[in-house]
């Protein structure tokens, strides 16, 4: 089995479940609200780890309550971490889900996150292995992802983004990307085409092997220079979308670092991000191997 190498965000999730979303200068009533641990890189390190890969993950955390419990959570969950503890605080997350059609708006405060600069990963060199995979997200300092990104190629990695949130990046990192997972909004963003097969065709002209686009209900879609493939989604009763992507893209590097081919891992991804969204919560909706029939 190959090692998964995540480097990425860790929040503290605070998630409010409502009816009604406010409008402007009005006040809602809320049904429900809890705390809990995510981050986009925690999330898709956790999924993959529950399914049974071997993971480590760098990160920040705050010299704060926060920070302390997230890494006793992560140790308790068994995840090989390598946390940077900084003066900023540690990440926190806004959540606004709205009950009646499970999708969410977020927000996020970086704090530590923005601390995780090009010297700390420097400093975790020997995590990157050639042959093993490297999987990383936009919630962080641009230059530090687009350093680790070239960084683990340079290694001989296989390279897994998802470029979430949003960011500007520069044209020549595309070239270093083996599978680039954006969601329909992300690929949007990135490629300034509303129509899903012209916009990943855009992103693999800018020199990625392969582009993967998440569609929730819809499923998922691989475009490459050789072929489309398209993976069909699970019917279920979605409750919860919070961790719904990082599901699936922690489950489609599981398999890969199995060595099963990409379509057998976009067919589980789908899977076990079905499972997730049925669940409140990130990390703690996230499936375990035990779970998967």
């Amino acid at each position: 089995m190959k090692h998964i190498l995540v480097i990425g965000s860790i929040a503290i999730d605070n998630t409010i479940f409502t009816q009604l979303l406010p409008t402007k200068g009005t006040t809602t009533i809320a049904d429900s609200y809890f705390q809990n641990i995510g981050g986009k890189g925690a999330n898709q390190a956790c999924a993959a780890l529950f399914l049974g890969s071997e993971v480590s993950f760098i990160g920040a955390v705050g010299d704060d309550h926060n920070g302390h419990r997230v890494k006793t959570f992560l140790w308790e969950k068994g995840l090989d971490t390598r946390l940077k503890v900084s003066k900023e605080p540690t990440g926190v997350a806004f959540i606004i889900l709205e009950e009646k059609n499970a999708e969410n708006r977020i927000l996020i405060v970086q704090g530590a996150n923005n601390d995780l600069t090009i010297n700390d990963i420097k400093d975790n060199e020997d995590l990157f292995t050639k042959g093993d995979i490297f999987l990383t997200q936009f919630e962080g300092p641009i230059e530090t992802i687009e350093y680790s990104i070239k960084f683990a190629k340079e290694k001989g990695m296989l390279v897994v983004v998802n470029p979430a949130p949003i960011k500007k990046v520069s044209e020549e990192i595309y070239q270093y990307i083996d599978y680039l997972i954006p969601n329909e909004h992300e690929l949007e963003a990135l490629s300034n085409s509303k129509e899903v097969l012209r916009g990943a065709r855009i992103l693999l002209s800018k020199g990625c092997k392969n582009v993967i686009v998440t569609l929730g209900e819809k499923g998922s879609i691989l475009v490459n220079k050789k072929e489309m493939y398209e993976a069909k989604p699970h019917k279920v009763n979605a409750i919860d979308t919070t961790a719904a992507g990082d599901s699936y893209i922690g489950a489609f590097v599981n398999k890969l670092s199995e060595g099963k081919d990409v379509k057998e891992a976009m067919e589980f991804a789908s899977l076990c991000s079905s499972i997730t969204v049925t669940r409140k919560g990130a990390i703690i909706a996230l499936p375990h191997k035990n779970e998967i029939k």
